[in-house]
């Protein structure tokens, strides 16, 4: 009656440090997989609630609907590999643990930061440090694969994002245009708007611009390249061809939506064809795939140097002696490095956790009451007298923003287009200002140019550097102008500003931050709503530099 209980403690006893291990890396990547998940599904984040859970999943504009499927792809391939292959224990202490507290580092220093993308990488170095520390360096040559996998399940940052979406989305239309003209259709391009004849207009949005095709094809093709016949550095061009195949594929989708808008109307174009094909491009770009695995193939018979082709686990199947992997690979995390590691992971596992939930931000209320003060309702902009009312933001920009308090002030004059000027500023809050553009897009407003200028005739400065947005949203063009404060400077640039601030920081300096932005209607032409912005601009920043710190 003895002999049971004994082997049941037995047992828990090496399940214990997997168990803590397992329960160290959930809370240590918690918040990073809850950020991601509302990255994968945007409309998660709703607060609509008549919102249901398929609209929430299936809602929003996400370029990472693939993202969890990346974890369990990754699982099943460790699973198949351990179970297929011969892994046998060698574990190198010295390497895995150099590995393991240097990703731990990076996570926790990425936590501070929030610059939650680099901390969901390190997720990365993390279990390649494990696996090195508990089972060798021959177990991760055989499982380096599935962990580097997870690479495709990290959301960029929206900031990069926003820029290569506007940048496809303009390559898009302008590839689209010229293939449409050479196959006999006369279409025109003025940004991401596309012409045709009898007065017909497309406009290439986000999600024709190839970007969510690009990212859920990359990931596709590193697994493709995985298991198929090449080697060597042809498998490393087939894995680079990914991207040019996903940029071809969707050129030939939007010619498509052009021929067919030119043939029948735009309603066809935009409606049931449009949906279609954005099933199908991955139908080309894989088939386009397997052609260039097999032209590849061909070429090297035709250079007399063909490839061998051998099975994918060719020379480390696994044999009758391996029998006992399983029981080998459980055991070795289960003496003192296990129980070291467990306890390293848990003791990490902490801090980013109080980094995130305990970031908190010096009062806000009386600067912004002062900035309020300080910044007059009535002003003098290009000789016409404007007056000033506050506004409040929705409650959905402020969930994104992250941020409670702002100053959101319209400016009107008789017979003049408004002018709106809005600064979100925090002591000590990174996350409380981000590029324009990711609001302006989330509000499905096209993004059609964007500039660098400066600012000039500003009191004190002489000038500030900015950027400057064309948005068009129907038939309405708006002009944006918007620059971001980090400490007593201004830069256009948003990583400028957020690595400043971070600095500061560390520094003990001013490490506060602000977004201003000023936007206007373009009633007559841009060069007007250009004026305009820079006169509202050029007036205001001097009582901003009185009233922030």
């Amino acid at each position: 009656m003895e002999i049971q209980p004994k082997a049941e403690r037995s047992r828990w006893l090496r399940a214990a440090p997997w168990l803590l291990l397992a329960a160290g890396l959930v809370a240590a990547y918690a918040l990073n997989f809850y950020e991601m998940w509302l990255r994968w599904f945007p409309a998660w984040r709703s607060l609509n609630p008549d919102l249901g859970l398929y609209d929430r999943i299936m809602e929003g504009e996400s370029y990472y609907t693939h993202g969890p499927l990346v974890p369990l792809v990754s699982l099943i391939i460790a699973i198949l590999l351990i179970r297929h292959t011969r892994i046998p224990v060698r574990p190198n202490r010295v390497l895995g643990s150099v590995v393991l507290a240097g990703s731990l580092l990076f996570h926790l220093t990425a936590s501070l930061a929030r610059v939650n993308f680099a901390s969901g990488f390190s997720l990365i170095g993390v279990l390649a440090g494990l696996v090195l520390l508990l089972w060798g360096t021959t177990a991760l040559r055989r499982l380096w694969f599935p962990i580097a996998f997870l690479f495709f399940m990290v959301p960029l940052p929206e900031v990069s994002i926003a820029q290569a979406n506007f940048r496809l989305k303009m390559v898009a239309a302008d590839w689209g245009v010229r293939i449409a003209n050479v196959i006999g259709v006369v279409a025109e391009r003025s940004g991401n708007q596309v012409f045709l004849q009898d007065d017909k207009q497309l406009v290439i949005a986000n999600v024709c611009n190839g970007l969510r095709t690009l990212i859920s094809l990359i990931a596709f093709g590193a697994i493709y390249t995985y298991v198929c016949k090449l080697r060597g550095l042809w498998r490393v061009a087939l894995f680079a061809m990914t991207v040019p195949v996903a940029v071809v594929s969707n050129s030939i989708r939007i010619v498509g939506l052009i021929v067919v808008a030119d043939v029948w109307d735009t309603q066809t174009a935009t409606g049931a064809f449009h949906d279609i094909s954005g099933l199908m491009i991955y139908v080309m770009a894989f088939g386009m795939m397997f052609g260039l695995e097999r032209l590849a193939l061909g070429a090297r018979e035709l250079i007399g140097r063909p490839a061998t082709i051998l099975p994918l686990l060719h020379g480390v199947e696994r044999g009758p002696d391996d029998e006992d992997q399983w029981p080998h690979l459980v055991r070795a995390g289960t003496g003192t490095a296990g129980w070291a590691t467990a306890g390293l992971i848990l003791a990490a596992a902490g801090a980013p956790l109080w980094l995130g939930m305990s970031w908190t931000s010096a009062d806000n209320s009386g600067m912004l009451d002062e900035l309020k003060k300080t910044l007059p309702a009535e002003l003098e902009i290009g000789g016409r007298r404007y007056h000033g009312y506050d506004l409040e933001m929705p409650e959905e920009v402020l969930v994104i923003l992250e941020w409670p308090e702002y100053l959101n002030r319209r400016h009107t004059a008789p017979g003049a287009a408004p002018l709106d000027f809005c600064v979100i500023f925090s002591r000590d809050n990174r996350k409380a200002t981000h590029p324009p553009d990711l609001c302006l897009e989330g509000g499905r407003q096209d993004i059609i140019a964007k500039a660098d200028v400066v600012v000039t005739g500003v009191e004190g400065r002489g000038s500030v550097p900015c950027r400057e947005l064309i948005v068009q949203s129907g038939a309405q063009k708006e002009y944006f102008l918007y620059t971001y404060r980090c400490g007593d400077k201004y830069t256009p640039s948003f990583w400028e500003q957020q690595l400043t601030i971070f600095a500061n920081g560390l520094l003990n300096r001013n490490a506060s931050g602000a977004l201003i932005r000023v936007s206007t209607p373009v009633t007559r032409d841009l060069a007007d709503a250009r004026q305009r912005a820079m006169r509202l601009f050029s007036v205001a920043v001097p009582y901003l530099d009185r009233a922030l710190p």
